[in-house]
């Protein structure tokens, strides 16, 4: 059949907004009913679509349209309409998020082949949860098709959105996207004296050199923009290594060559001040959610959500140590603040009262 764009609102924003709550590590505490066309309507159990493009190179000869399970692989010309929403986390004690959406207005790809991956999808009770199973799926069908041909088929994601049809399943009436991974950070203080002292150590780096800091920092930067994924507890785990284990070439010891992975990272984390027993989950426990995500392939362990917030921790604890600046930083853990009492309660108490402040969407003409 080939590839339509169904998008609602080619040119011309709707004039409502549906959207669910944000919460901490892309968990919905709350769900906010999606408003549709009718008042107090749902979209729970309507049919929709979940579109992922990709910018390409032509293909000669690729068919109207690939099945691969239940998606289905297209190549147009560019561009596609879609929907971004963007967020930003004002600085404060209580947590505002600045949204705008760019809706109606958004044309991408324009000029270019795209490869449109499009699955066929029902609505779940939780939609937050379900359009990051859709995206892996869709992933996983694009990973394939690419396995089996070249990356030229899919080299850049432009667009990602959830096109949501009426009643009859017939009508496209309404699109949503997802910030992945939304993260709600707490209160914190400026950047004071210590802080500027530990960030002019820095200037020292010689960011040409073969340095196992700086490659431990790129994989935790990949890591901690990604989010609680399976693909960031690999990249956290390659970077607790790298900040662990001696260089790679250097001659071991026989006693060093017995020595595990799990006990490298406890002796760095001696080094560094902190007793491995405290850790919660301890180094094991986090060394075998590694190995489910990489050996196993699982893609939810039990363990993943709190297993990623520790790996986190102690990625950027031993990065600290390594380049010396001592414990002169933010928090290390992103989810805490730096207040004390009595501004820490107050902070605390702050925190649960998030809100969310829409800015207009830019419309054309």
């Amino acid at each position: 059949m080939g590839f339509r764009d169904l998008f609602p609102f080619k040119g011309k924003p709707p004039d409502e907004t549906g959207e669910l709550e944000i919460a901490p590590t892309s968990t919905v505490t709350k769900r906010a009913p999606l408003r549709s066309e009718t008042p107090g309507q749902e979209f729970e159990g309507r049919r929709a679509l979940f579109r992922l493009a990709f910018k390409a190179m032509p293909v000669p000869g690729f068919p109207a349209e690939v099945e691969i399970g239940a998606a289905a692989v297209s190549q147009t010309q560019g561009p596609v309409w879609t929907q971004r929403t963007h967020v930003l986390q004002r600085p404060g004690w209580r947590p505002v998020f600045l949204k705008q959406m760019e809706q109606g207005v958004l044309e991408v790809g324009e000029g270019y082949t795209l490869t449109v991956c499009q699955l066929e999808v029902t609505v779940p009770r939780d939609l937050a949860r379900a359009l990051n199973v859709w995206r892996d799926e869709a992933l996983g069908a694009v990973s394939v098709l690419i396995a089996l041909l070249d990356e030229r088929v899919a080299q850049e994601l432009l667009a990602e959105d959830l096109i949501l049809y009426d009643q009859a399943g017939v009508e496209a009436v309404a699109v949503v996207d997802q910030v992945t991974h939304m993260r709600k950070f707490p209160a914190t203080t400026r950047i004071v004296q210590a802080h500027e002292e530990a960030l002019a150590k820095l200037a020292a780096l010689d960011l040409g050199a073969d340095d196992p800091r700086l490659a431990a920092g790129r994989w935790y930067l990949r890591a901690a923009q990604g989010g609680p994924t399976p693909d960031a507890v690999a990249f956290l785990w390659i970077a607790l290594e790298a900040l662990s284990r001696p260089r790679y070439g250097t001659r071991l010891t026989n006693e060093e060559k017995r020595r595990t992975d799990v006990r490298w990272v406890e002796m760095a984390l001696q080094e560094a001040g902190v007793d491995p027993s405290t850790i919660d989950p301890d180094v094991g426990r986090l060394a075998g959610l590694r190995a489910a995500v990489v050996h196993g392939g699982v893609e939810e362990p039990p363990l993943l959500h709190q297993g990623f917030r520790v790996l986190e921790q102690l990625t950027r604890l031993l990065l600290r140590h390594r380049l010396g600046t001592g414990p002169y930083g933010w928090p290390i853990s992103p989810d805490e603040n730096n207040l004390r009492f009595p501004l820490r309660q107050l902070a605390t108490i702050a925190h649960r009262f998030d809100k969310t402040e829409w800015n207009p969407t830019t419309r054309r003409g």
